[in-house]
């Protein structure tokens, strides 16, 4: 502007000196005209293109380096990106739909325009998210996360040692079905919850005897001692007895040599000095001089014992009942057990309820389980 104004003034001037009469003697002044002037307003800078925004799902969870967390409650949370609006999102943990709901309401901040939240519930091991955002006229855009949970070890605050036995191939008897399965599954459950295991299966009276007094001795060094047995049981003259796989007693006479009084782990037990010592007794079966041997039926089950002081028996059933052997992998009272074991901060006392009302509800209250107890304080088998 300021050029131009200038431009504008010169021209006037000029026009003034021209209109002035020319003194006498003075030479005549050349004059020029300039070209008209266009004033260039093309920007120095070219015009920046629109951007193009792209979708996109950028997951902002709250997970360590690795991916794994140590709680089964997670929250997805991510932010989506996207040119279009969402209409819905749908959200998948292990290709199942956990979330599909139209016009969701996502929070929004000063980092994202859509911020996605949803808790779930992971399984143990590997979980795989899938988040997917329809967008309005068409389209969608997903994105896929991997979690890993691992529960955290279980406190223990003491030491443990338990020898499991399960005895199910006789010689002198049917065979059982489950306890060899019964035994291992709760040695592997027993490993979880910090006990040191000592397992057995299908034992003859040499071994079984053999196996009780080295727990009896290692025990020593323990607070903490747990005896599990499954397979036959018998009781005589008030005494119960574990029946070893060669066992073949021909009269009530002969039950104290072939097999194994109780009240030996129990002696063992008090002798090492443990803190806490926890005895089960699925071997509520049948007489063995009932040469069918099946568990269930009509014959008399184990009786009941006395619990030292800090000491609690477990039985499968009631004091003179019998116990049913179960038709899938494990014994009924057995697969009650290991679900009881599962749940944490529960007493053993809460524990044996549980599972007694479990093994209640499964035997339309045909079989209810026993214990008897002298602790001195609470035992929890996981603290969390």
């Amino acid at each position: 502007m300021k050029t131009f104004l200038l431009i504008i003034g010169g021209c006037l001037s000029v026009r003034f000196l021209l209109a002035q009469p020319t003194p006498s003697g003075s030479k005549s002044v050349m004059t020029f005209q300039s070209p008209a002037t266009h004033l260039n307003t093309t920007s120095f800078f070219p015009a920046t293109p629109a951007q193009t925004v792209v979708s996109r799902i950028d997951w902002t969870s709250d997970i360590e380096a690795d991916q794994t967390v140590s709680a089964p409650t997670f929250i997805a949370k991510a932010c989506i990106t996207s040119a279009k609006p969402v209409l819905r999102y749908s959200l998948l943990l292990n290709d199942k739909v956990q979330t599909q709901v139209r016009d969701l309401k996502v929070e929004r901040d000063k980092d994202c325009q859509q911020v996605f939240n949803q808790t779930v519930q992971l399984n143990e091991g590997e979980n795989k998210l899938r988040l997917t955002a329809y967008l309005n006229g068409g389209g969608e855009v997903t994105s896929n996360l991997t979690v890993i949970y691992k529960k955290p070890p279980v406190l223990v605050l003491e030491k443990r040692l338990a020898l499991v036995i399960g005895n199910s191939d006789y010689v002198g008897s049917n065979k059982l079905t489950n306890p060899v399965n019964d035994a291992n599954d709760v040695a592997t459950a027993l490993k979880k919850l910090g006990f040191e295991v000592l397992q057995f299966a299908n034992l003859n009276n040499k071994s079984m005897r053999q196996a009780i007094n080295n727990f009896g001795e290692k025990l020593r060094d323990y607070q903490v001692g747990l005896f599990y047995y499954a397979g036959h049981g018998v009781q005589n003259n008030g005494n119960n007895y574990l029946v070893p796989t060669d066992a073949q007693p021909e009269s009530k006479n002969e039950i104290e040599y072939e097999c194994i009084d109780a009240n030996r782990i129990l002696t063992k037990m008090e002798d090492a000095r443990t803190r806490t010592n926890i005895v089960v007794l699925d071997a509520c079966r049948n007489n063995p001089l009932d040469r069918s041997w099946s568990r269930g039926g009509d014959n008399t089950g184990l009786a009941s014992m006395d619990a030292p002081i800090g000491s609690v028996i477990a039985y499968a059933t009631a004091p003179g009942k019998t116990a049913a052997d179960g038709n899938g992998r494990n014994g009924l009272y057995t697969a009650a057990l290991l679900k009881a074991l599962q749940t944490p901060n529960q007493t053993i006392i809460q524990l044996f309820q549980q599972v007694r009302s479990e093994v209640v509800r499964q035997s339309d209250r045909k079989q209810v389980p026993w214990e008897s107890t002298s602790l001195t304080g609470d035992f929890y088998f996981q603290r969390k």
